[in-house]
């Protein structure tokens, strides 16, 4: 009976011990892992080539446009950078009319500049409608071959962007249904339009309001409805607001 009691004891302190070892041993989390994790995120792409053409034909257009992030070291509490998705889409105009890129460092920087030149000059970053978008740019850049149009329809961009034009817009993030945004996105938000293809239904962005906005697509009517010339000021009222375009020519 005494040997039969041991016998026992053995088996529990045994199975106890495997467990244990089961538990604490790495590879076996490794294999869970594997099993019920998920593929880590890849790095943004954010990468530019400067001899890549602008594609331009009837049915479908793609300009050559360099990525900025808003945020572009991903400093989202910086206040500068959180509202600064049209000095990052000015910004990404004026590195596609010169064929360059810039560094997320030098991004940053540029960026957080261009809202203390709008403190200085207008009294105001926060949020600007096309037409004060467009004459910081010419304030800034001293660029002046911009074009500003109110009222505008899904061929009036089309027509900019087969003229080899890029296009800048101003939406209601909130209808975009990017997944990419902390829910549910911004009220306000400048895009960068810079391409479409009628074979897909799909605009091409670069979407600064994500870090993996870089040709960022969204169907026609999407884009489309989200488009608003809201009022320049601190996300104020939008109702019955227009929509509105910059038109950029090299």
């Amino acid at each position: 009976m005494k040997n039969k009691f041991w016998l026992i004891l053995a088996l529990i302190l045994l199975a106890a011990g495997g467990a244990y070892f089961v538990s604490k041993n790495p590879t076996a989390h490794k294999v869970a892992d594997v099993v019920v994790g998920k593929t880590p995120p890849q790095p943004p792409d954010i990468t530019f080539n400067p001899s890549v053409p602008d594609v331009v034909k009837a049915t479908s257009a793609l300009l050559n446009v360099p990525f900025v992030s808003q945020a572009p070291t991903g400093n989202w509490a910086d206040q500068k950078q959180e509202d600064g998705c049209e000095e990052a889409a000015v910004l990404m105009s004026w590195l596609w009319i010169n064929d360059k890129s810039i560094t997320p460092a030098d991004a940053e920087k540029t960026i957080i500049n261009m809202a203390d030149f709008e403190t200085a000059h207008y009294g105001n970053y926060a949020d600007t409608d096309a037409q004060d978008t467009a004459k910081f740019f010419t304030d800034y850049y001293g660029y002046t071959n911009i074009e500003v149009k109110i009222n505008i329809t899904i061929d009036d961009i089309k027509n900019a962007l087969r003229a080899g034009k890029l296009v800048l817009a101003p939406a209601n993030g909130t209808k975009l249904g990017n997944p990419h945004y902390k829910s549910p996105g911004p009220t306000t938000h400048f895009l960068v339009i810079k391409g479409f293809d009628d074979a897909t239904g799909l605009f091409t962005t670069n979407d600064s309001g994500t870090q993996y906005g870089k040709n960022y697509t969204y169907n026609y009517q999407t884009l489309f409805n989200a488009l608003v010339n809201y009022p320049t000021g601190n996300h104020l009222d939008q109702t019955g607001r227009p929509k509105a375009m910059i038109i950029v020519t090299k």
